[in-house]
């Protein structure tokens, strides 16, 4: 559940490390399985019947207590080698030629960085042709750009009409399909997610059609998105808590809400008489087996909203990844990373399993698997039918603030489609390749092309990170680069990278790295230092780069990135505290300033008067860059100010204040 910002420090250093013990009474349920093939218990007899003997085990094994885990001081990462260490030092770095394939993070239509193209994601502002839509505390806004304009159209309550108490719910992420505004929240008064659906006119004016409710618990993250939308499917990720309700209340289903605010009678979604589960729990069931996880595909076409989900049995650790396929599921527990030796294959056992769900309804498969990802950004799927996924030794199970603590040196797994199975094996040793360690618990990591970079230091001293690391994913080398200022953000400019983080005078320093796909080599272009500024935004949709038209893989181009110059170090940029949208031109790949936009409105002061209802607290942020065409905007709030660039210079052209009254 949702931690205030007064307490989630305490949540962010310290960890509830659940215990997981295996027993070795078997059932035999009736099932389907096969080698290639996850088992399945199918129907309610035989899901009832797994469930008994789950509650047997567990009340043979009563909670103990939970441990306080704090993250280690800080220390310095060991310096770059050239010593056939298998870490290339700046020499290296620097040698950079031929061209790059560009595998593209942002669809045409987005105006918001992507992880995935082709995969939309929630988000707080989407466009609709000539049309912006905003959310933002617990409301719908409509603005029209078209003819050069900027004027606001329309807003409503982002909740369903004659709602007793909206404050019970979070309005986090927004979706627009055709002429359709899809808002998703997470509903504490009726434990689901809300899912309701907008008309969106031509003129932008909006108005409310329905509110369904899906059976979940609470899946929200400091850094990850719930929903997706891949073409008009709607897709979800949720956890259901297994082992806390009754099992059949527990199956993924859909409630209508009346126009009377009455829910109609839970409809268990297709898909819903089969649970999926690696045949090693099948054949050794765990009391730790506590959390159905659970992909759901709604088709939006249709009134009745209706879904189909896949359910897979696993422990309560969760990061999930959504590719244009497949999503994928690495569920573990606590620090589940091996230490036996290398050569004795007994003690190479994992606790933790990664599944795959195809999105076209096909079975998932899984297999076991070691350490635990950071985020959505450790994973990326290959076009060959592989994944790669960048792991550590532990993190904090990837729900709220989990992302922002993990330990452990790092390791890069890659694995082929065809290495998963029922779940009874893990994955071999040899597809994990060792990188160099880092140290902090906070990390960061991102694909761009064929290169992954990552880094990691601790909150509050993220300046003190010493470099960052670059894998070519085709080569067994790896570019140790350092850089003037620490990392809190990786992310793509075209083809290239940029590093983004505060430097130890106040500074946010922006690194232009140029990548090489070819040869794999990687070089530092560039760093521009931002005075007396920090990031305002930690989402990853708060950055956007827009290459010039036909530049040479994006070596042109303008960046746009949220910005605070009030300096507090009061964790308000997870919670949105910029004051400006910063912007950079980049020539040749050499970053320098473009000047800023700035709000009008210190952060938050204008929610004394807005009257908000719900969602009273921007969890996913409240400014963006957007890029439409050859115009920019900036969104700060209840602001938008469009600006020109006049040669590298940005000036504001006009600005609309929709702050409701």
């Amino acid at each position: 559940m949702r931690i205030s910002d007064n307490l989630w420090v305490a949540t962010l250093l310290s960890a509830a490390v659940l215990p997981l013990c295996s027993a070795c009474a078997t059932v035999d349920p009736r099932v389907a399985s096969s080698d290639a093939n996850m088992p399945s218990l199918d129907g309610d007899a035989a899901i009832d019947a797994y469930v008994r003997k789950l509650e047997k085990l567990a009340e043979a094994h009563p909670p103990e207590p939970v441990p306080l885990v704090l993250p280690p001081p800080m220390a310095s990462a060991p310096s770059p080698a050239s010593d056939g260490s298998g870490v290339a030092d700046m020499a290296m770095a620097e040698d950079t030629s031929g061209s790059v394939v560009v595998t593209g993070s942002v669809t045409e239509e987005s105006i918001t960085n992507t992880q995935e193209a082709g995969v939309d994601e929630g988000g707080i502002v989407k466009r609709r042709g000539d049309t912006l839509v905003v959310l933002r505390r617990g409301r719908l806004f409509s603005v029209a750009i078209g003819r050069d304009g900027l004027v606001p159209v329309d807003s409503i309550n982002a909740f369903p009409p004659n709602d007793d108490d909206p404050s019970d719910t979070w309005y986090d992420e927004m979706l627009i399909d055709g002429d359709t505004v899809i808002v998703i929240g997470y509903s504490y008064g009726d434990n689901g997610t809300e899912v309701s659906r907008f008309d969106l006119s031509g003129d932008g004016h909006l108005a409310y059609r329905d509110t369904h409710y899906l059976t979940s618990g609470d899946y929200y993250s400091s850094r990850n998105y719930a929903s997706r939308l891949i073409g008009d499917e709607l897709l979800f990720y949720t956890p259901i808590d297994f082992d806390s309700v009754d099992w059949r209340e527990g199956l993924p289903s859909v409630r209508k809400r009346g126009s009377d605010g009455r829910l109609t009678e839970a409809k268990r979604n297709e898909g819903t008489s089969r649970i999926f589960l690696p045949k090693r729990y099948l054949d050794s069931p765990s009391f730790g087996l506590e959390t159905l996880h659970t992909v759901t595909s709604c088709h939006l076409g249709e009134a009745e909203l209706p879904c189909r989900s896949t359910m897979v049995l696993g422990a309560w650790g969760r990061d999930f990844y959504f590719s244009p396929g497949s999503a994928w599921v690495w569920v573990d527990t606590s620090d589940i990373w091996t230490d036996g030796d290398d050569d004795d294959e007994e003690e190479q056992t994992s606790e933790a399993i990664l599944y795959r769900i195809p999105l076209d309804g096909s079975d998932p498969s899984a297999v076991g698997v070691a350490g635990s990802p950071v985020d959505q950004f450790s994973f990326r799927e290959n076009g060959g039918g592989s994944i790669d996924i960048l792991v550590r030794s532990e993190d904090y199970g990837g729900g709220m603030w989990g992302g922002e603590v993990s330990y452990g040196d790092p390791m890069l797994l890659h694995l082929p489609f065809g290495a998963l199975g029922n779940g009874s094996k893990d994955a071999a040793k040899d597809r994990y390749r060792k990188l160099p360690p880092v140290k902090g618990y906070r990390f960061f990591n991102r694909y761009v092309g064929r290169h992954l970079l990552y880094a990691s230091g601790s909150y509050g001293n993220e300046e003190e990170t010493p470099q960052i690391y670059i894998v070519p994913l085709d080569h067994d080398w790896v570019v140790a680069m350092p850089l003037p200022h620490g990392i809190t953000r990786f992310d793509a400019l075209d083809s290239d990278a940029v590093a983004i983080g505060p430097s130890g005078d106040d500074a946010l320093g922006f690194s232009s790295i140029a990548l090489d796909a070819k040869t794999g080599a990687a070089r530092l272009a560039n760093t521009y230092l931002m005075p007396d500024a920090e990031e305002g935004e930690t989402r990853s949709q708060a950055l956007f780069y827009r290459p010039d038209a036909g530049s040479a893989q994006g070596a042109d181009g303008t960046l746009g990135l949220p910005v605070s110059r009030q300096l507090r170090d009061d964790f308000g940029e997870f919670l949105g505290d910029a004051s400006a949208i910063a912007f950079l031109r980049r020539e040749d790949r050499i970053l320098s300033p473009a000047g800023v936009l700035e709000s009008r409105v210190a952060p938050n002061d204008e929610n004394a008067s807005d009257s908000c209802q719900a969602s009273c607290v921007d969890w996913y942020g409240n400014a963006r860059p957007i890029f439409i065409g050859d115009r920019i905007f900036a969104l700060m709030g209840y602001e938008i100010v469009e600006g020109r660039l006049d040669g590298d210079a940005i000036e504001e052209v006009r600005r609309i204040d929709f702050t409701p009254q």
